[in-house]
């Protein structure tokens, strides 16, 4: 969870760069983590009962 922080903030401030091939890596990359972060909570073992 702390790399999608330290990850969404990189976004913000390559957001104010206006580098277009930044944003859009930087954003790719964020939607990836964010992805595997939520399969991960999916898998039965991960769920606390």
């Amino acid at each position: 969870m702390e790399s999608i922080e330290s990850l969404r903030e990189k976004l913000h401030s390559v957001l104010d760069s206006g580098d277009n091939i930044k944003i859009l890596t930087t954003s790719q990359e964020l939607d990836k983590l964010i992805a595997n972060y939520m399969l991960q909570q999916l898998k039965p073992d991960a769920c606390a009962s």
